[in-house]
């Protein structure tokens, strides 16, 4: 057997093996955000929570299995994360985040969204005005950073302030710069819930 016949079946067999815990952890229904922000990612994670709640539509919610979302990611584009918070935040069949190493930017946003809020030890967050960019004439720059720095700023806030602790005053103090903070902070601010191997066994999120 050539060494390309070989490096080809390996890499079938590694196909295979990807494709088999993904199916795995899909009917577990367990869903990993890993990567930045954007379309592709979220439509998969919207579908796959908008078909739990299908699935258990003739159950009453408190007999329904939880939806677990891992998150490690910079984070990404802004809209297309808000479309996730909407199916986490409107999902009947109950939906827990998980902090693996990084919620950043609209990462934090989508962790924030979850029921219950688990992170790992040295999980990190960071929360602040994100950053904007458009492509076009000056007027359509304006229109974009107006928009960015207006409405969706105001609607930010407030959804924060509504999901965690973290007061008017608060937010406002840190909202322009970059805000970082470990788990223990997480908690007082309500950002978390639970930090794994203190507050809860890893058991708890596999």
């Amino acid at each position: 057997m050539s060494e390309k016949q070989t490096k080809k079946i390996e890499e079938t067999i590694n196909m295979s093996y990807d494709n088999r815990f993904d199916l795995e952890d899909l009917e577990n229904r367990r869903i990993y955000v890993n990567c930045e922000i954007d379309e592709i990612i979220i439509d998969t994670a919207v579908y796959h929570i908008l078909r739990y709640n299908r699935l258990d539509k003739d159950l009453p919610v408190e007999k329904r299995k939880p939806i677990f979302i891992y998150i490690n990611t910079p984070g990404g584009s802004v809209t297309d994360g808000y479309a996730l918070i909407d199916a986490i935040r409107n999902s009947k069949t109950p939906v827990f985040t998980v902090n693996l190493g990084t919620c950043y930017s609209m990462g934090f946003l989508i962790f924030i969204a979850g029921k219950k809020r688990y992170c790992m030890p040295s999980a990190t967050f960071l929360c602040h005005d994100g950053f904007g960019g458009a492509i076009g004439s000056m007027n359509k720059l304006r229109d974009r950073v107006e928009f960015e720095s207006g409405e969706m700023e105001t609607y930010t806030k407030n959804y924060i302030i509504e999901q965690t602790k973290i007061d008017s005053e608060t937010y406002d103090t840190n909202q322009r710069k970059e805000w970082y903070f470990y788990p223990e902070e997480a908690k007082k601010l309500g950002v978390a819930t639970d930090i794994v191997g203190s507050d809860c066994d890893i058991d708890e999120i596999l």
